[in-house]
């Protein structure tokens, strides 16, 4: 992976590994704690090497984030990589994804398709299970952009309501 594109959080749960493989691969578990303060989810996962993910991310004003994808990689329970698409996300997001993504030196007409790659990757340690999670874009300047989104906060707070999920 190449770090220039790269956007990456690691944080210890207080869980077994096989737990927190659940959190991420059970959807009733995912849609528990997936997405930032005031916001719900629902999933659909078919979670196998090909297999489709739906993860709608609902805002408390009501406003749907639907996420959509596929499994690259699943190595029960310690490695899942998907590719997400975005491009279903409400225009207003897309609009200030592009102005920030513009902002960051990238050119509009490269804005056609909106997918990240994530690795999520589980490690048995004393007490838990470190959990690395990293996002790589098409560019730095997409990376960038999200950035100017609040990715890192977001990240946080859908961490957070993980951590307490599985507490």
């Amino acid at each position: 992976m190449d770090p220039a594109r790269e956007f990456s959080v690691t944080r210890h749960l207080d869980a077994a590994p096989d737990r927190v493989w659940r959190a991420f691969t059970d959807a009733d578990a995912l849609a528990a704690w997936w997405g930032p303060h005031g916001f719900a989810a629902a999933a659909r996962l078919d979670v196998r090497e090909g297999g489709a993910f739906e993860i709608v991310m609902r805002g408390a004003d009501g406003v749907a984030y639907p996420i959509e994808g596929s499994y690259l990689s699943v190595e029960a329970p310690r490695l899942l990589v998907m590719e997400m698409s975005l491009e279903n996300h409400p225009a207003n997001w897309r609009d200030y994804l592009a102005e920030l993504f513009t902002r960051a030196g990238g050119a509009p007409e490269e804005l056609a398709q909106v997918r990240v790659v994530t690795r999520v990757t589980l490690t048995p340690e004393a007490g838990g299970t470190r959990l690395d999670i990293a996002q790589v874009y098409e560019s730095e300047a997409l990376r960038d952009a999200f950035a100017g989104m609040g990715n890192a906060e977001g990240w946080t707070q859908s961490l957070d309501k993980l951590q307490r999920a599985l507490a």
